[in-house]
């Protein structure tokens, strides 16, 4: 099995693999559906971050929780008053169902530039990753909450 071969003889068929016209093959191209799902991914994570932080530190700077529970655990505010205190805080919340649709965006951008061949799959693989990412943790906040019912 493993007998010596003259030069040529063991790769008899190597032109076989070759172009057809006999040009050397061309370096891979990055793709351009990889590079905007990275951008996407790059851009909804960091806006999915500065949304939370400024949504959690303008929520504890209008709002003191003392004025909500006692040290024991009651609440000393109505509905009707945490309402009131919360509802100026609702219209940033509309911002992360955007963000989670180009988060979608996205993960489509880099699950087909994955499947387009002859181009470098690099940013393809980073985007459809880091797009995966907070969907796999908004799912998980979806089933600790559902696990709390």
């Amino acid at each position: 099995m493993n007998e010596p071969f003259e030069k040529d003889e063991q790769f008899a068929n190597r032109g076989a693999f070759s172009q057809i016209d006999g040009q050397p093959p061309q370096p891979l191209k990055h793709s351009g559906l990889g590079i905007a799902s990275f951008v996407l991914s790059l851009v909804g994570i960091v806006s999915f971050v500065i949304l939370t932080i400024a949504l959690i530190s303008l929520f504890f700077q209008t709002i003191d929780i003392t004025q909500i529970v006692d040290d024991n655990g009651d609440r000393l505010m109505s509905d009707e008053e945490l309402v009131d205190k919360i509802q100026p805080f609702i219209g940033y919340l509309v911002f992360y169902p955007l963000l989670i649709l180009v988060i979608l965006v996205g993960l489509i951008l880099g699950i087909v530039a994955l499947a387009r061949p002859g181009y470098k799959k690099v940013f393809a693989i980073l985007g459809t990753v880091f797009n995966g990412l907070p969907l796999l943790f908004i799912a998980l906040l979806f089933l600790i909450g559902l696990a709390g019912l």
